[in-house]
């Protein structure tokens, strides 16, 4: 057993000191090796071609495309990127248009999801627009549900700079981008709910075996998606009891998977922010009386039933309970037909409610005997 230890405590030490040597090699080769293996790879031509969609020089990207029919109009720089990406990422809106009326053009997802990060959303509508978008499942696949032979999003070395389970409704609503995740949402895109967290089925298996902290990741991107403000008040019928639910079953998931607990919690209580901030927003009773009880039916719930609120209560957020619109309103409900018992002192209250209280026998019989009395009645609302 002593000689096992030992063996794999060498091997560790032997596979340190090869990634160490390996490290070292790279660094001795200095910053400019990056550098030059990108430009020895690029033509004075195309060099001058991403030049021009850097600083978005209108006039000589239109007659390169127009006179050049040989250019790579996908080549990159020594960053990686082409010059849709780099158009894109410097706001170059006229340039961007150019480039997608060019057939073959590469990464245009990864534009589209650069474009939204930066809040550009004229270059949003341009990208969407372009003939690639009219397979709506672009919209919903991230770049690693997308088909690896494609150049829609890059898959070289450097990859995408965005996460590989990100979508762009996702990073809409992670943005907080009221206006793309409302272009979003009338091309149909939606933000796929997690499996629950004990899900045995063969995709979420795959994805535990293969790498479970991207999958672990991936639900936290979506249900970051779904619990921001601008997604819940977009793409629910019903944004308050969305946040509520969604903020109980955040909270859940905050004591089941207790190594991203941060997180998880975090976004439960964003979810109760955004109910409370839309109470800061009423102006009078009736606006209350939307958020607390919702779209009541006469016919089977009474007003002033407060369902959310009793769903809250149950929820145990308290944010939303305490809050002065909702206290108020339960106030005035409670002294409804005794508003002057309201302005009266401690003892009063103390005194009226130990006379009810020895009385309540008597009280009882009357209201028996005459149920529609002035006296009943007047009790009873006591």
């Amino acid at each position: 057993m002593f000689w096992m230890f030992r063996w794999i405590n060498e091997d560790r030490h032997t596979m340190l000191r090869q990634t160490m040597v390996k490290t070292r090699r790279l660094g001795m080769r200095g910053p400019a090796y990056m550098f030059s293996a990108r430009s020895a790879s690029l033509s004075l031509t195309e060099e001058r071609f991403l030049d021009a969609a850097v600083y978005g020089n209108i006039p000589v990207v239109r007659k390169m495309l127009e006179e050049l029919p040989e250019l790579n109009v996908n080549c990159v720089d020594y960053m990686g990127q082409n010059a849709l990406q780099l158009a894109v990422a410097n706001e170059h809106l006229e340039v961007t248009e150019l480039l997608l009326n060019k057939d073959n053009l590469a990464r245009i997802g990864d534009a589209l999801l650069l474009a939204i990060s930066k809040g550009y959303i004229r270059i949003v509508e341009a990208i969407l627009s372009h003939r690639a978008f009219a397979d709506t499942q672009r919209l919903v696949n991230s770049p690693g549900q997308a088909e690896t032979q494609d150049d829609f999003f890059s898959y070289d070395e450097d990859g995408t700079r965005f996460s590989h389970d990100i979508t762009p409704i996702i990073l809409a609503s992670h943005c907080h981008e009221y206006e793309v995740v409302h272009i979003l949402l009338r091309k149909d895109a939606r933000i796929e709910r997690p499996h629950d967290h004990l899900c045995k089925c063969g995709t979420c298996s795959y994805h535990q075996k293969h790498d479970s902290f991207s999958h672990s990741r991936s639900r936290i991107n979506a249900y970051k998606g779904l619990a921001s403000p601008a997604y819940m008040s977009l793409s629910s019928k019903d944004p308050v009891m969305a946040a509520l639910e969604l903020s109980n079953e955040l909270a859940v998931l905050a004591n089941i998977e207790k190594e991203f607990k941060k997180d998880y919690k975090k976004l439960s209580v964003q979810c109760e922010d955004f109910v409370v901030g839309l109470l800061d927003l009423c102006r009078n009773t009736e606006e209350v009386e939307a958020i607390l009880n919702g779209d009541v039916d006469e016919n089977y719930e009474p007003r002033g039933s407060f369902i959310r609120l009793k769903l809250a209560i149950k929820y145990e957020l308290k944010k939303f309970i305490a809050h002065p619109n909702c206290q108020q309103q339960l106030m005035s409900i409670w002294y409804e037909n005794l508003s002057g018992l309201r302005q009266q002192t401690n003892v009063v209250k103390f005194l009226i409610v130990l006379g009810v209280a020895v009385g309540l026998p008597v009280l009882a019989l009357l209201y028996w005997v005459a149920p529609t009395s002035k006296v009943s009645l007047h009790c009873f609302y006591l």
